[in-house]
This record gives structure tokens, C-alpha cells and sequence, in this order.
């Protein structure tokens, strides 16, 4: 399998736009659409960082149960980011979770949170397409669901649209896992969808979960640091701040044990309960 011939990149979430130029140069990062399109002036990124765009997509949905931005807008604002900050590595779409809360505040079925996912990304192509942006599109696909049998559901979709998910695309997210307890679930799913030779990307997965999944996943991404740096008083002994939710130090030192958790996810004994955690 795919997953088997690479380490997982697993990519920083932050939502401090400076962190694109003064993050150590092997340090990948998630970055929110929600953060970079407020700025008047971004940051230019040194050659050869690695980072991906979230879209923003589960705060608009859980905000408003549909997207303001529109699809024109967001390629408009990845084609800027393009241009201004570095090459994008990839993007997320406007996918649309499925997450039981979600379509409550929707008031959509899952089935139809999967057709206007795959429709979106279909979509955000052909703009990319045709907006003379230079270079391939950036946005990547993901799959969305709530039970193995859905995701599944959702890579018929991507076929029936002609989007070839395991040949064309570096990247292939998966929806609507970050939030779930379960870890066993969450890995059922990922293991049979690594099964399909596809490179997997969990979005915000649980740290702790990785040491349990992370061998079927190509890369991941997590912000946690952040929610557990507003409870933690500064350890850095900056001056600047009371707490260590923006703390750079202490966001690679949480980066550093999730990288060694997915380590053990790869290891032989790697379905054995791991007893590190972290909130």
C-alpha cells in the first residue's frame, strides 16, 4: 500500500500566519482560508515550505449551515496564496462533514453532504482550470461519511465523476473523524480505505489515536497544541503572553511526541493500546 512507502508528513496546524516564515524549515504546516483571506499583506513563505489550506469548511457549516464564500471566491483566494506566500502543497475543498450535529444544522442527509462534496471539488477544478491560475489545481479531494460503508459510498461518487482518486492525487483526505471517540473506528475506516492504495489524510485526527492508526495514513494534521496551550501558563518565559495557545516553543515540543506516536503506529506491536495521551 501506499501508506506503507513513506512516513506520514504530519503538518502543524496554526493559526498565526507568521509562522510560514519563521517555523523551522522542516516543520509543515495546516493553515485556515479563515486566517490568510483577512490579510491585506501575507507573509512570503522561504522556498521549499511545505503547507496546505484548510478551507474553512466545518466553521462556515457549523456557523451558518451553508457557505458564504462562494466557490469563485475561495480559487481566487488560493490563486493569491499562490502567488504571494509560495507554492501550495495542496488545499482542502469546500467539503461538506457529515458529522450527526452537522446535518442537524444543515438539515441535509449524508448522501446528499457526499454529492455536493464531490460536486464542490469538481467544481473548484474546473475554476482553477479556467481561471489561467498558473500550475495544477491545487485543491485535493476528500472523502466524507460517517460509517465505513459511507466513505466507501463517497469513493464510488469520486469514480462516477471521473475523478480517480488513487492515481491522480498525492493527497486524499478523510472527513469527519477529528471529533469522534472511538479510535478503533476511526482506524476500521482508515485501514480499509488505505486498503484502496489511497494516500489518506486524516484532518485533526486525536494525537493519541495516531499511535494506534497512523501506519494507513500518507499525513495528518492537528492543532491541538493551541486548545491545550489556553490552559497552560506560559513555560517559555516570554513576556508577551500569559498562556502558551500562540507559543511557538510549545508547539514544536507537542509536534516532537506526536511525531514519536506515529513512529509506534508504525512499529510491529502498533495495535497495542498506547498510554501516552494528550489533550
Amino acid at each position: 500500500m501506499i501508506c506503507d512507502q513513506e512516513p506520514v508528513n504530519f503538518c502543524l496546524g496554526t493559526h498565526r500566519e507568521q509562522w510560514l516564515t519563521t517555523a523551522p524549515a522542516d516543520v509543515s504546516l495546516f493553515i485556515s482560508h479563515r486566517v490568510l483571506a483577512t490579510r491585506k499583506t501575507l507573509p512570503r513563505a522561504p522556498l521549499g515550505r511545505h503547507y496546505a489550506v484548510d478551507s474553512g469548511a466545518f466553521t462556515e457549516l457549523s456557523l451558518h449551515g451553508e457557505f458564504r464564500t462562494t466557490p469563485e471566491e475561495y480559487v481566487a483566494a488560493l490563486a493569491r496564496y499562490d502567488d504571494e506566500i509560495g507554492d501550495i502543497a495542496w488545499a482542502a475543498p469546500q467539503d461538506w462533514m457529515c458529522e450527526p450535529f452537522m446535518l442537524e444544522r444543515t438539515g441535509l442527509t449524508v448522501a446528499e453532504h457526499q454529492r455536493r462534496t464531490v460536486d464542490n471539488f469538481v467544481h473548484l477544478v474546473e475554476l482553477w482550470d479556467a481561471s489561467g491560475a498558473p500550475g495544477d489545481c491545487p485543491v485535493m479531494p476528500v472523502i466524507q461519511g460517517w460509517t465505513l460503508t459511507d466513505y466507501l459510498a463517497c469513493v464510488d461518487l469520486y469514480e462516477q465523476a471521473g475523478v480517480r482518486l488513487a492515481q491522480d492525487y498525492p493527497v486524499v483526505g478523510v472527513g469527519s473523524v477529528c471529533r469522534r471517540q472511538g479510535t478503533a473506528e476511526i482506524g476500521r475506516i482508515f485501514r480499509e480505505l488505505a486498503a484502496l492504495d489511497l494516500p489518506l489524510h486524516g484532518f485533526g485526527v486525536k494525537t493519541a489515536g495516531l499511535a494506534r492508526y497512523g501506519r494507513w495514513l500518507t499525513s495528518a494534521d492537528s492543532m491541538a497544541w493551541s486548545y491545550r496551550g489556553r490552559r497552560t501558563p506560559t513555560q517559555c518565559g516570554s513576556s508577551t503572553h500569559k498562556n502558551e495557545a500562540n507559543c511557538m516553543p510549545f508547539a514544536l515540543d507537542w509536534r516532537a511526541r506526536v511525531l514519536a506516536a506515529i513512529t509506534r503506529s508504525t512499529s510491529d506491536d502498533y495495535e497495542q493500546p498506547t498510554l501516552w495521551e494528550t489533550a
